[in-house]
């Protein structure tokens, strides 16, 4: 969905315009940049501080269009959105066995019924506690 905001920004803008309730922010080319950005940050699925790329634009095809970026702004957002994340998703390293069963019986290519059952299976607690048992 923010692909397609992204690509009718100026219809929108048009748009609002002629529906007498203007969006200032389709006009401020900071906000385009940040809103380029974000639909880069989104669609590459991709985390600067993790990777070290804030200083260039090789993963921000969108926003590299721009003149004068100065990706090292986006670096304090992202550090704090890593943060944020890793926190909320601690749990699962201490969880990681649990999560073991269901990373070891991956079927890429079974049918939707075999797929559910697999499913149904995995999530049985009676036959995971024989599972560890043996």
């Amino acid at each position: 969905m923010l692909i397609r905001f992204y690509e009718l920004r100026n219809e929108i803008a048009e748009f609002m315009k002629i529906k007498d309730k203007p969006l200032s922010e389709l006009s401020d080319p900071k906000w385009i940049r940040s809103l380029a950005f974000l639909f880069d940050l989104i669609s590459s699925n991709y985390a600067c501080g993790s990777h070290g790329c804030c200083g260039n634009s090789y993963h921000f095809n969108t926003l590299s269009a721009y003149e004068n970026v100065a990706y090292t702004q986006y670096a304090g957002g992202l550090k704090l959105l890593s943060d944020q994340f890793s926190n909320r998703f601690s749990d699962f390293k201490n969880m990681e066995d649990c999560f073991s069963l269901f990373a070891t019986t991956k079927c890429t290519k079974c049918s939707n019924t075999l797929t559910k059952e697999l499913i149904e299976i995995q999530e049985n607690s009676l036959l995971k506690f024989k599972l560890e048992d043996v």
